[in-house]
């Protein structure tokens, strides 16, 4: 179908008038470089092992915290349990353990609040996964590796891979959500280190776009792409987590790729939220914890709700 002459002349005159809102920042200096957008198809990859999902956890957790989005995830290889008890523990800044157990359903019913998770004991394929993030109502959703789907066998790699693209580009458009997909690199990526003259020889260097698991196209259909990296045996940067910036579609509306081996660095922190400049959760707990009864007057609490053997309380 051919669009009628003028069309597109709305956008022109709010572009023109600086009515095209940027994307949704954190309030680090991630924002410089990756911020959250409506209607997005954002690709991430990265090494096994380098707290991918644990990040990309993290980050949704600040953006529900700070605009109310809510997520779907699907996680073919991490429990949801567990990962409500990331959650968990990013939010409150504390490790799980020591928190006090009557304060856990009080926790678990804020974090079901934004953040829906996908029976993983079962297969899917990537329509199964739209279909459901569509009738989900969420603001963004996650496929935590592409390559646990429940692909078709009979069509060529490469045909299924443009295939799903295609079909998540047009998910995006039709229903403004934002879908990522994690995913790993090739394992030619995994030999890649450091050369013996770099002060990180030895070291895996991290994966470039078309290092993906199914090539360039995925760096090709999508809006933004982002890599993940861990120097995981180095004694003193394995804590650090490397956010590569490397696609921006459109850099109008927020966002740039970073340099070239420039990239923006996060602690892990423990595990309770990363931290580079700043921490992104610091004033974002405590409006949250001001919060948390609202969310308990129509809840039945368990027999066990007050426990007596009482560890610390969330602060």
């Amino acid at each position: 179908m051919i669009l009628e002459k003028g069309y597109g002349q709305e956008y022109l005159f709010d572009f023109h008038e600086g009515k095209i809102k940027n994307g949704l920042g954190i309030g680090t200096n991630l924002d410089t470089n990756l911020v959250f957008k409506k209607g997005q198809f954002v690709m991430i990859n990265g090494l096994d092992n380098v707290g991918k999902t644990a990040w990309i956890l993290w980050y949704y957790l600040v953006l529900s915290l700070k605009y109310d989005l809510k997520f779907c995830i699907w996680s073919g290889e991490n429990r949801p349990g567990q990962q409500k008890r990331d959650l968990i523990q990013m939010l409150t800044g504390m490790q799980f353990k020591n928190i006090f157990k009557g304060d856990i359903i009080k926790l678990l019913n804020r974090i079901d609040n934004n953040f829906m998770f996908i029976n993983n004991a079962l297969l899917y394929n990537h329509k199964d996964l739209l279909k459901i993030f569509k009738n989900s109502g969420a603001d963004a959703c996650l496929i935590d590796p592409f390559t646990g789907l429940n692909h078709d066998r009979r069509i060529s790699q490469f045909e299924r891979n443009y295939q799903m693209c295609n079909d998540i580009r047009e998910h995006c458009n039709k229903t403004g959500q934002t879908i990522y997909i994690n995913s790993h690199p090739q394992t030619e990526a995994a030999r890649r280190v450091y050369p013996l003259d770099n002060e990180l020889a030895g070291h895996v260097q991290p994966p470039k776009k078309s290092d993906t698991e199914g090539g360039q196209v995925f760096a090709n259909r999508c809006d933004d792409f982002i890599t993940i990296h861990r120097l995981v045996s180095h004694p003193e940067q394995w804590t650090k987590t490397q956010i590569h910036v490397r696609k921006i579609k459109d850099t109008e509306t927020g966002g740039t790729p970073t340099y070239y081996d420039q990239p923006i660095l996060f602690d892990y922190n423990r595990g309770l939220g990363f931290i580079s400049d700043k921490d992104a959760l610091e004033g974002l707990r405590i409006a949250c914890k001001n919060d948390l009864d609202e969310l308990m007057k129509d809840q039945k609490a368990p027999d066990n709700y007050y426990d007596t053997e009482k560890k610390e309380e969330w602060k």
